[in-house]
């Protein structure tokens, strides 16, 4: 795990220490640098594999190829041994050195040959070429902004805004899909002007221009049907061997332990591979929340006998780290739970530089209770005729809804209308188009000249090379595809990276290798949810690895005890910051509309403390970067 940065068509090499120096926290153990007329390349390495000899910028023979890289690549040695036997010779034992070699033998092809996460720039100077590529689902960030015929790209978009000539600004664009989904979509940010590098994708720039081109997507679902028992044999096979691989360290291992599913697996099967006790790490709330989740992890902890650490998150740290979470993500994200992360990084890092995770369970699997919402959907499609749907049902829920929160609203709904893909993104929202309106100054409105779910069905479901968007595809497919593309890959992932390596430590994440998703979207929806019990097939995986109490548990989600807080000190904390915002001194909210958010919430309306948490993290993130 490291940082990386540089440009192609500037020659400015102290802005190079300067970007590098930005990344520090990425990558604390050594620094490196390549300049060529017109290029340059910056490291900040994260020591996990060869210490000694792990140096970057790696390059080629003869120096024609260079290369800065960040993650993991499990299957190098594999790699190194075929590319030996075609007459490249190695002088590291580090998986760096094999991206140059491969290059030579490949070319830009050469990303389908890599099993991994990872980001890397490659300078082949021979054809005056810079290649940017990020692995397939997305699981280590890159970042650029073209200007002028120039290029300048970096692991944290920090990075970036030390290049003199991009002025941070907001991007209005992403600001309106971040107030519905608490997140950008797709290659937006919320820096105008700075992009990010999408999963499965290579840049190539060349004589001042860019090319980006598609690699990878997620498979569309197989037709072909096998037997229960080779399904669960193949995925547990799958999961066993990606776990083992990313045991491939020289540095202490450990895994985030929640006590669900998804890590527990991880855990279990980890177990069995090293001769030691892990390191398991949980987090959970203090007196003004539940620690449920805490005694979980514990009985999990305890079944695998691990050395198990776990730390409470009380109130008071919102005020104490908030800022620091916003700036280590680089992004606005809503998500009150990335605090949590951001702390126990900090404890792990303690006795660990490498943690597993269990990223990725509920999207590729099927965990989530808005998958049973569009199950129950399509068994009243069945059974209650359309006339009634339409005429009796719809009316009475449409008359309830604005006193109901969003996702209550869309399970009702399948009592009276067919869920659609935009109807599922609806599910997912805070802020509605409606809500978004009121909210803008008429300044704002005139600016925004798109429907925030619109462009996410067409992002996620037209435009998708599996074609996810077509009729014959079930409804459980698109709503994980959906997930997997937005919710996995710009919020879960974006903040496992980038608050893990807040701390110098490195996440892996089993769970989203890509020959296992591949092989999930093989598997028949009805061995993902099974009637209405959620992850069916990782259940029967795990049946004789996890606990007796972690298999029969309900599913609960990671709750965090915001209603709570925001009857207190976050609560004092959002009034004091909206009440002298930067959002409304710069004409994006109009001020009676902030005021009635917080009254609403005041009066125990629901979903506004969701409106009111996103709208702090905006504005402490505009406050924090955007210059006024």
């Amino acid at each position: 795990m490291c940082g990386i940065c540089g440009f192609a068509g500037l020659e400015d090499e102290r802005l190079l220490d300067d970007m590098c120096s930005v990344l520090h926290h990425r990558g604390p153990d050594d620094s490196g640098k390549f300049i060529d007329k017109g290029v340059g390349l910056g490291h900040r390495r994260l020591s996990i594999i060869d210490l000694a000899g792990g140096h970057q910028p790696v390059h080629n023979e003869d120096g024609t190829v260079w290369v800065v890289y960040n993650g993991e690549i499990y299957n190098f040695l594999q790699l190194k041994t075929c590319l030996e036997s075609k007459g490249h010779r190695f002088y590291t034992s580090s998986d760096t050195e094999v991206l140059v070699h491969l290059y030579e033998e490949y070319g830009n092809r050469m990303v389908h040959h890599l099993r991994g996460m990872f980001s890397f720039a490659l300078w082949d100077s021979n054809n005056k070429k810079l290649v940017l590529a990020r692995d397939r689902l997305g699981i280590k960030p890159l970042y650029y902004s073209y200007l002028e015929n120039k290029l300048i790209f970096a692991s944290e978009i920090k990075a970036l805004l030390r290049y003199d000539e991009i002025i941070p600004s907001v991007n209005v664009s992403a600001l309106h899909d971040y107030l519905t989904f608490r997140h950008n979509l797709a290659d937006e940010t919320m820096f105008q002007g700075i992009f990010k590098l999408l999963p499965g994708h290579v840049l190539t720039y060349s004589d001042g221009k860019i090319f980006i081109e598609q690699y990878w997507d997620i498979p569309a679902p197989s037709n072909e049907m096998m037997s229960e028992g080779y399904y669960v044999d193949k995925l547990k096979d799958l999961l066993e061997e990606s776990v083992r691989i990313r045991l491939m360290s020289e540095v202490p291992l450990g895994v985030y332990l929640s006590g669900g599913i998804d890590s527990g697996i991880i855990t279990g099967m980890m177990s069995k591979m090293v001769d030691d006790p892990i390191e398991t790490f949980s987090v959970g709330f203090g007196s003004e929340g539940e620690i449920g989740e805490l005694s979980h992890a514990q009985e999990a902890a305890d079944h695998f006998s691990t050395n198990h650490h776990e730390i409470i998150v009380e109130q008071g740290a919102y005020r104490n780290h908030l800022k620091d979470v916003i700036w280590h993500n680089d992004e606005p994200v809503a998500d009150p739970s990335a605090l949590a992360v951001f702390l126990l990084s900090k404890m792990a890092s303690k006795h660990v530089t490498v943690v597993l995770n269990g990223a990725g369970g509920d999207e590729i699997f099927g965990g989530y209770i808005s998958y049973k919402v569009g199950k129950l959907n399509e068994h009243y499609q069945r059974i209650m005729p359309g006339p009634i749907r339409r005429g009796i049902v719809s009316p009475v829920i449409n008359s309830i809804s604005p006193h109901l929160p969003s996702k209550f609203y869309v399970g009702m709904k399948s009592a009276s209308h067919e869920i659609t893909e935009h109807g599922f993104l609806f599910s997912k929202s805070v802020f509605s188009e409606e809500d978004k309106h009121e909210l803008y100054t008429d300044s704002l409105n005139n600016r925004i000249s798109h429907d925030s779910f619109e462009k996410a069905t067409d992002i996620l479901f037209n435009n998708s090379t599996a074609n996810f968007g077509n009729k014959q595809k079930s409804l459980l497919s698109k709503m994980m595809y959906a997930d997997t593309r937005a919710y996995l890959v710009d919020h879960i992932l974006l903040e496992t990276d980038k608050l893990t390596m807040s701390s110098s430590i490195e996440a892996r994440v089993p769970i989203i290798d890509h020959n296992v998703v591949e092989f999930a979207y093989s598997i028949p929806d009805d061995l993902k949810l099974k009637g209405m019990t959620e992850k069916y097939i990782l259940k029967k995986v795990g049946a004789d690895i996890l606990p007796k109490a972690t298999q029969q548990r309900k599913k609960r989600p990671f709750r965090i005890p915001i209603d709570t807080w925001f009857k207190g000190e976050l609560m004092e904390m959002a009034e004091q910051a909206l009440d002298d915002s930067v959002i409304v001194k710069e004409g994006y909210f109009r001020p009676d509309a902030l005021k009635d958010i917080i009254k609403r919430h005041n009066n125990s309306e629901l979903l506004y403390n969701h409106k009111l948490y996103a709208l702090l993290v905006f504005e402490m993130w505009a406050n924090r970067f955007i210059p006024y």
